[in-house]
């Protein structure tokens, strides 16, 4: 037979020297776990669950991009709260960057904010993929000095 334990919030939140599990924030902590499922979805499109999601609330689009529909039920509501979290700290791998939008996407890999600071407008220039040489090799060092500040 087992015998199930509750443990109360003040219990998880007690410090671990005093027999507690040492949660400071129990919210963000749960957001976390939260954050931790909408990744599983994103990075295993093939389970079962993103599968079901997937056809259920997603069809068109990918869940970074989903909105919550209003009969969405508490689960994937709640996991939608969690991707938000997800979706601050999501960095762009660049490769040929043919997708990434400089001005409105996580791409500049840093603590902190993740787009550029400063930045100049350049007509024609809005993906990343346009501040590469014409081979598409190498960044195009003119072109990033004249449009970002030293610290991007």
């Amino acid at each position: 037979e087992r015998k199930v334990h509750w443990v109360s919030w003040d219990k998880m939140c007690a410090p671990k020297r005093d027999g507690g599990l040492g949660f400071r924030d129990p919210e963000a902590f749960n957001q976390a776990l939260l954050a931790k499922q909408a990744w599983r979805i994103l990075s295993s499109p093939s389970s079962l669950v993103a599968r079901v999601l997937k056809a259920r609330y997603f069809w068109d689009s990918s869940i970074l991009a989903t909105t919550c529909p209003s009969n969405a039920s508490y689960t994937f509501r709640s996991i939608l709260h969690g991707r938000d979290l997800l979706r601050e700290g999501l960095v762009w791998r660049i490769g040929d960057s043919p997708r990434v939008n400089i001005h409105h996407k996580n791409w500049i890999p840093r603590n902190g904010y993740m787009r550029p600071l400063v930045q100049q407008y350049i007509q024609g220039v809005t993906k990343v993929a346009d501040l590469l040489n014409s081979e598409g090799t190498a960044w195009n060092h003119e072109r990033i000095d004249e449009m970002f500040s030293v610290s991007d």
